[in-house]
């Protein structure tokens, strides 16, 4: 297995395109774009950024990004698909990656590294915003690279040429709509900290009404029933005051708990 040099790219590019002009190495190839052994892909029109915990599953949709920008958020998965179609031969396999300028702004590919030989249609990558500002996408972008790598042979199962992507797969938005992030986890589990600091204080305060009462009772079976007075009645204010730290976990914990099943059930509805 040898990678192909810049003149190999170029001359295989020149090479397909007598032999089929409907598919070249890649649509619209452009020698100004190989050097250093890759050639360099483009944004193309479409993009989906995974939803926010804000939005409705059924508002999330592919972006149209032919004249304009799309935001990724940080902490959030995206898909981008390329402008150009590839037409991989079927005695080579290709390599992709993404361009170091914009994986330095928190950009990284986490799909795929690789494409299989004889496959023709336009790549999708899959994304995720690692850092800490939301990244600008617009169509035309220079970010994606991919090398070329010859076999010994022509492979004798190479991939189906009618599989490959013109647009983002359907099936991708289905199944990423109820992606969870970390941005989405963090938000999570700073709600479900503030909720449990609400109901906290809302049992404390409870709590700080009944004690007195408690006490009030307490005292006047103390002074009427005389198996109860032979107990010290710093013995009852004792047993009280846990009872009340007990009584104020509990009902911690049952908020979290039903929390938490919530947010499980929520997600087995929306994976059916």
């Amino acid at each position: 297995m040898s990678f192909w040099s810049t003149q190999e790219i170029i001359r295989r590019n020149r090479e397909l395109s007598r032999i089929n002009t409907t598919e070249p190495l890649i649509s619209g190839f452009k020698e100004d774009k190989v050097k250093e052994a890759s050639y360099t892909l483009t944004v193309g029109s479409e993009a989906f950024i995974t939803s926010s915990p804000q939005t409705k599953l059924d508002e999330v949709k592919k972006l149209d990004i032919s004249d304009g920008f799309c935001y990724i958020p940080p902490g959030q998965f995206a898909y981008l698909i390329t402008e150009e179609k590839v037409n991989i031969p079927k005695d080579c396999l290709a390599f992709i990656s993404m361009k170091f300028t914009i994986k330095a702004e928190g950009l990284i590919n986490v799909s795929g590294f690789h494409v299989d030989p004889g496959y023709s249609g336009k790549l999708v990558f899959a994304v995720y915003n690692a850092g800490v500002k939301r990244i600008p996408i617009r169509k035309g972008m220079d970010i994606f690279l991919i090398w070329f790598s010859s076999l010994e042979s022509i492979d004798d199962k190479p991939k189906d040429n009618n599989k490959g992507y013109d647009t983002i797969p359907s099936f991708i938005l289905g199944n990423s709509q109820d992606a969870e992030t970390l941005q989405n986890l963090s938000e999570k589990v700073v709600e479900l900290e503030s909720k449990i600091t609400q109901a906290s204080f809302k049992s404390t305060m409870i709590l700080g009404l009944i004690i007195p009462i408690d006490l009030f009772l307490l005292k006047i079976a103390n002074e009427k029933i005389d198996y109860i007075r032979e107990i010290p009645f710093y013995i009852w204010i004792i047993v009280l005051i846990i009872f009340a730290g007990l009584l104020l976990h509990v009902d911690v914990a049952i908020y979290t708990t039903k929390k938490l099943r919530g947010w499980k059930e929520k997600r087995k509805n929306n994976k059916k």
